[in-house]
């Protein structure tokens, strides 16, 4: 008993340190650390969409991306969520969709398989709201039957009720720039449709009444729906208008909208439908910077279940700061120093992307500072920050009031971005001047 006792935490002991030792070989020589965002392949099945929706797809891509979607496909033939996760309708559609424009043919065993969980579990007709627009695009699935989401939502003042600075940097640049998609209502036809998808029951929601929030919604849509289809043309256009140039002043400087693949791929969309032609600047930078989110594999290089061969897939995002802030916090809790050269590069670097500015739009970036900053990015920054001693009475003081503002902070961390110098792009970075009393700035620098 007493040996088995001491042995317990010698191998602890012994695989916490292997962990720190892996966790500092993973660190980039910047100072960050970033891993692979794995996601579900409904971000594959709708770059290929969005390649053949702007008539960029190719033969070569599409079939590299296509053995990833297949690799996926559980063993019933569904598609997961997440990994080790049950079938999901949604999800299960768009793959089946993929691999159809990949030329998979309807009667093979994966196909059939799959096309009988999604008939079983509701059809096309049981499908989220984000695969209805994506069929939409394609006339599988009627406009009138995808929420209201007019593009005047763009003109609302900030103190209206679910106004788009309500809502998050990643669902505002979504909503403005789908809300443009939908006000065009564009149909690009297929060689085939999806007929084997449609089940026999009812839409999501089985029929049943809403009640509470959800009928005040329902009602709101209905109203939404009656402007839609006569909206007053001067405020169209103006909408129109306006969205447009509040998508374009928006792109990063990495090509994205807010380093996420949902807003990024409906204002490609939506530039598109306004007549922007793949050569333009904003088009070419958008279409460019998904290369970098793309993972080229070959034989399951990187151990996350790729097939043999080449293979390719979509980071949904890239998240470097929550990855750093992350790795600080449990280096330090492992028991690494304060002044471990890599906490304080790591400290260093995290300081360095701090957003700074209060409101209006951060030089160098193409969104507002306070747009673009999470929540809880902010949350876990300054708490990895003041784990190597670094500038707490700097960063964190800026930090922890916006946290408890609603209006625009002074201070934050912006998720879902690369690393400058990884194909990414810089925030404005913090001049040392307003450092130069912490110990941590003198000594990194």
């Amino acid at each position: 008993m007493a040996s088995s006792a001491v042995e317990a935490p010698s191998r602890a002991r012994v695989a916490l340190e292997l962990a720190c030792e892996r966790l500092l070989a993973l660190q980039n020589e910047g100072g960050w650390w970033q891993g692979e965002l794995q996601t579900n392949v409904t971000m594959d099945a709708e770059d290929m969409l969005l390649r053949e929706f702007l008539g960029i797809r190719t033969e070569d891509e599409t079939r590299r991306s296509a053995e990833w979607i297949r690799s996926q496909q559980r063993a019933d033939g569904t598609w997961a969520n997440f990994y080790g996760g049950p079938g999901e309708l949604s999800t299960t559609i768009e793959a089946y969709w993929a691999l159809r424009l990949a030329g998979d043919a309807p009667d093979a065993e994966h196909m059939r398989a799959a096309a009988s969980f999604i008939r079983q579990s509701g059809g096309l007709q049981g499908a989220r709201v984000f695969t209805h627009v994506w069929l939409a695009l394609f006339g599988l699935w009627p406009w009138e039957q995808v929420p209201a989401l007019p593009p005047e939502v763009v003109l609302l003042p900030s103190w209206v009720p679910l106004n788009i600075y309500d809502f998050a940097c990643w669902a505002r640049q979504t909503i403005v720039a789908l809300s443009l998609v939908k006000a065009h209502r564009p149909s690009r036809r297929l060689p085939f449709d999806l007929a084997e998808l449609h089940g026999s029951g009812r839409a999501a929601g089985g029929g049943r009444a809403p009640g509470g929030r959800a009928a005040w919604l329902a009602r709101l849509d209905r109203a939404l729906g009656a402007y839609e289809r006569r909206p007053l043309p001067p405020l169209r256009r103006l909408a129109l208008d306006r969205a447009e140039r509040w998508i374009v002043r928006r792109q990063e400087a990495d090509g994205s909208w807010g380093g996420i693949q949902p807003p990024w791929v409906y204002s490609l969309m939506a530039l598109h439908l306004c007549g922007y032609p793949l050569e333009h600047p904003v088009m070419r930078r958008g279409l460019e910077g998904l290369e970098g989110f793309m993972y080229e594999d070959r034989d399951d290089s990187r151990g996350v279940g790729a097939p043999a061969g080449p293979s390719r897939r979509l980071e949904a995002c890239q998240s470097p700061v929550w990855d750093t802030a992350l790795a600080i916090i449990a280096l330090r809790d492992a028991g690494v120093a304060a002044e471990h050269p890599a906490l304080v590069r790591a400290a260093r670097w995290l300081l360095g992307e701090e957003v700074r500015g209060r409101g209006g739009r951060s030089p160098g970036r193409g969104s507002s500072p306070a747009a673009g900053r999470s929540s809880s990015q902010t949350s876990t920054t300054p708490t990895s920050t003041t784990r190597p001693r670094s500038c707490w009475g700097c960063a964190a003081s800026r930090a922890l009031p916006a946290k408890r503002r609603s209006s625009a902070p002074a201070s934050g961390w912006k998720a879902c971005r690369p690393p400058a110098g990884a194909g990414g792009h810089s925030t404005r970075r913090t001049p040392a001047s307003s450092c130069a009393s912490c110990r941590f700035w003198t000594s990194a620098r």
